[in-house]
């Protein structure tokens, strides 16, 4: 085996060596990559005429990749150098822009020379005994089909089957997975990787009318305001901050986050502003926001007047969300009117001066300007909270400045990763036909929605729950808890040896007896492979293992990434391992040759002709030129924004949703409901989650908040880490920097503790709240993040009474004390409003290794 890469020197890509080209398989932005392999021993020259790169060597700035990369893999007996090359030319990151976690994309390919990845998954395992035994693929797939049947009675019964797949994968695996789920077995019991149900991430917005994804990049440049809440580009979108706000753009920023971070100090020191809102206040602030604009008569009633539904009975025909909770304008400006959200009144819940809501209202509604050109952002931190709430205040700010579909506008999510989220188009009649969860409201009774597949998973409902590339009991929350359902529920009888008829008495005694059978398929084991009664390994394809896959990226730019590599022998692409599930089920139109025969599928059956995420012009160019649509889209190397569609032979694209009529050319309206019309939502800290007992928002908030010794722990991403770290807590390189969890915390508030910078804490919530009334008990552990105070030049990153700390950090995950807390009208949990005391350890291993030194200085 060649000696490991990790050395100061990359070799060069000879002339001929084979190159793809593909996005990074990290955050949204979705950069591109030029990926070269060619064979050990064959280097190119340094001479520009004889190496791939065309660049004469030694080059000049940022014409040279780095060491991390470069890797060596090995195929069938041959060594070949791997080489990811940020491309220059790619609309996205043109230039070579890239972040450290693109930057480190061949550090986690599969080869020998990497004995940090070792635990990859090879082969299909079944446990025998208590314990996980490799078995061939042939066992495997009888035993997960067999597992199945009993859970549903032979099929009649397809609730007993839940399934909790990748939203961020590729359109071709997500097809293939959510047919098997929907189509074939029929269950309604469908969840994301990040959330229990199929629900929309942004409820208020969509149920507005409008895309979570509607702008294009350069529309940060061009915005005058940016409004960033519950989000951070500069931490988890790096080229979007760096390239299209920092260099190319010069927006005032409105920065809407409980911590001073770097974006806050950055807001600030560029004509903007920080609003350091309360923990879990944001409806409130937001709103106030509104008010003062709409009493200042800076909203734009033209705009309104135009493209905001006004008749009360149209709103309730476009179904009972919009019954429940949309409004019409005159509706709306009576909600504003509540006392609560006067700025005086906001600024003593939210605790952000009320000068400061007149000063963001002024930047956002830009009453001196011909036209408002402010761009609006929203994440996680708002989206995993009061998300009906948040997104629907986000929403409403948008409509009612006319801030849509105009260069330097828009309302966007922010993002974690790429999108790939492709369905057969049947889920909707199976949740309505199937789905045994209701939710009643002030105006709605008795409406079926999608089930939240972790209470039935918690309550016995479903008794064979397939996971597919994600970590739920890392993953989801009060996860301390669920664990423990999971340990229970799968702890029953257990096969003895491999036999497949000993393993369905096995299997079906256990179910009989109210257990579980669990399979997941993964790439690497973690939490949840410890309850797996089934292992099926899977192929990275996001890495460049298999075939040729397509997914877009956060302006909806959709692309081809070409596989190049094979992976572990054993091991299968995902849709392959759908196709001989369904196809063991009795399907028989699941028995695809690759994921280029299912995307023409995809193409030819549910390219989404009119929506907003249409690859109609895909399958029409690709006819024009009678070529396959993956064959098309190998030559779009730049991707292409949907919705698409063709013009003379050649896939056109969409650079911003919601543009007005007359400058689209796909979308039949400029909002998406039945009039074209968006529609206002009603946002209010009183709206009514529990009719029984009249249980509010603001009474949720109540009960959710600390007391006591307890504090707020909110939590998110770290610029160097990458979600669960799942490939990151094998990269030395990226995890030195935080080598355990951290946990921030303001100066005072360790002081009281008898905690300093570098100590092992734990964190501890004996009151987990859900609306059952079943409260439990969660702990984690941390590494305490103290700045001093002499360091905190500009600010504390954390205020008193709030704990800030990562996510997903293996082994210490917060998610074990957040509230299994989920809006019953669109249940996406409330991760971020946890809480709990804190106590010092004694000094963590890393107390001397790690700095803990501010990270929120910006330039000034």
């Amino acid at each position: 085996m060649a000696d490991n890469p990790n050395t100061n020197e990359v070799p060069v890509p000879p002339t001929d060596a084979e190159r793809s080209v593909r996005s990074c398989r990290y955050c949204i932005v979705g950069c591109g990559y030029e990926v070269y392999k060619w064979p050990v021993g064959e280097e190119g020259s340094p001479s520009a005429d004889e190496n791939a790169l065309e660049i004469d060597y030694p080059g000049g700035y940022g014409e040279w990749p780095s060491p991390n990369m470069h890797q060596i893999i090995k195929e069938d007996g041959q060594e070949y150098h791997v080489l990811f090359v940020p491309d220059d030319d790619y609309p996205v990151n043109e230039g070579g822009s890239h972040s450290i976690r693109g930057g480190t994309q061949a550090q986690s390919l599969y080869t020998p020379n990497n004995e940090d990845y070792d635990d990859r998954l090879e082969q299909p395992k079944i446990r025998i005994g208590g314990d996980l035994v490799p078995v061939d693929w042939e066992t495997a797939i009888e035993a997960w089909a067999r597992a199945t049947e009993i859970a549903t009675d032979g099929g009649s019964d397809p609730n007993g089957y839940g399934q909790k797949l990748f939203f961020y994968q590729f359109v071709e695996n997500t097809f293939a997975g959510t047919k098997l789920c929907f189509d074939v077995i029929g269950s309604p019991n469908w969840g994301g990787h990040n959330r229990p149900a199929l629900t929309p991430e942004c409820p208020g917005m969509v149920n507005a009318g409008l895309s979570e994804w509607s702008y294009a990049y350069e529309d940060a440049a061009e915005a005058d305001t940016m409004v960033i809440a519950g989000a951070d580009p500069k931490e988890n979108q790096d080229v979007i901050f760096s390239k299209w706000i920092d260099e190319q753009g010069d927006p005032d920023i409105v920065f809407i986050d409980p911590r001073r971070k770097f974006t806050a100090n950055y807001a600030e020191n560029n004509g903007g502003i920080h609003l350091q809102v309360d923990e879990a206040t944001d409806p409130i602030l937001l709103n106030a926001i509104a008010r003062h604009i709409v009493d200042q008569g800076w909203h734009d009633e033209e705009f309104i007047d135009e493209w905001v539904m006004s008749d009360r009975e149209t709103i309730d025909e476009e179904g009972w969300y919009q019954e429940e909770f949309g409004m019409t304008p005159e509706e709306y400006y009576d909600l504003l009117d509540d006392s609560r959200y006067d700025p005086e009144n906001a600024a003593e819940t939210t605790g952000v001066p009320a000068d400061d809501i007149r000063t963001a209202a002024e930047l956002i509604a830009q009453p001196d300007a011909d036209e408002t050109n402010t761009l609006f952002m929203l994440e996680k931190g708002l989206i995993w909270g009061w998300s009906h709430e948040n997104t629907g205040a986000m929403a409403n700010l948008a409509l009612i400045t006319g801030s849509l579909g105009r260069p330097g506008t828009g309302i966007t999510r922010g993002g974690g990763h790429q999108e790939g989220f492709w369905t057969p188009g049947v889920e909707g009649d199976v949740i309505a036909e199937r789905s045994t969860q209701t939710f009643d409201g002030e105006n709605v009774d008795d409406v079926t929605i999608p089930p939240n597949t972790v209470e039935r998973v918690r309550n016995g409902e479903i008794s064979h729950w397939h996971v597919i590339g994600n970590d739920p009991a890392r993953q989801s929350y009060a996860t301390q808890d669920l664990r423990n359902a999971l340990r229970e529920r799968t702890g029953g009888p257990q096969p003895q040896t491999a036999d497949i008829d000993e393993i369905e008495r096995a299997f079906r005694e256990r179910i009989e007896n109210g257990g579980m059978v669990l399979t997941h398929q993964e790439l690497y084991p973690n939490t949840t492979t410890q309850f797996a009664d089934i292992v099926l390994p899977a192929r990275a394809v996001e890495s460049g293992e298999g075939g040729d896959y397509h997914r877009w990226n956060g302006e909806r730019r959709f692309r081809q990434y070409q596989g190049f590599m094979d992976g572990p022998a054993g091991a299968k692409e995902d849709w392959e391992i759908f196709s001989l599930m369904g196809q063991r089920l009795g399907a028989d139109d699941m028995d695809w040759d690759g994921p280029r025969e299912i995307f023409t599928e995809i193409c030819e059956e549910h390219a989404g002709a009119g929506g907003e995420h249409s690859l109609q012009g895909i399958a029409d160019a690709a006819a024009a030129n009678d070529v396959t649509p993956a064959e098309y889209m190998e030559t779009v190397e730049d991707g292409v924004q949907m919705p698409t569609y063709e013009e003379g032979g050649e896939v056109q694209g969409t650079p911003r949703v919601h543009a007005p009529d007359g400058e689209r050319e796909v979308t039949d309206h400029r909002f998406h409901t039945s009039t074209g019309e968006a529609i206002l939502q009603r946002v209010d800290w009183d709206r009514v989650v529990d009719p029984d007992e009249g249980l509010t928002i603001g009474d949720v908030y109540d009960r959710l908040s600390p007391e006591g010794d307890e504090i707020w722990v909110t939590n998110g991403r770290l610029q160097h880490l990458w979600q669960n770290m799942y490939t990151h807590q094998r990269l030395e390189y990226i995890q030195k920097r935080f080598k355990r969890n951290v946990l921030q915390l303001h100066p005072v508030d360790a002081e009281e503790r008898g905690i300093e910078a570098g100590d092992l804490v734990e964190v501890v919530n004996g009151d987990v709240f859900d609306l059952r009334g079943e409260n439990t008990e969660g702990s984690f552990t941390a590494v305490a993040y103290v700045v001093d105070e002499d360091d905190a030049i500009q600010g504390q990153p954390v205020p008193e009474g709030v704990a800030y700390t990562y996510w997903l950090y293996p082994e210490q995950v917060n998610n074990d004390i957040n509230p299994a807390y989920l809006d019953p009208a669109n249940p996406n949990p409330g991760y971020k409003y946890g809480k709990g005391e804190i106590r010092r350890l004694g000094e963590s291993e890393v107390k001397d290794e790690m700095s803990f030194k501010p990270m929120n200085v910006a330039p000034e």
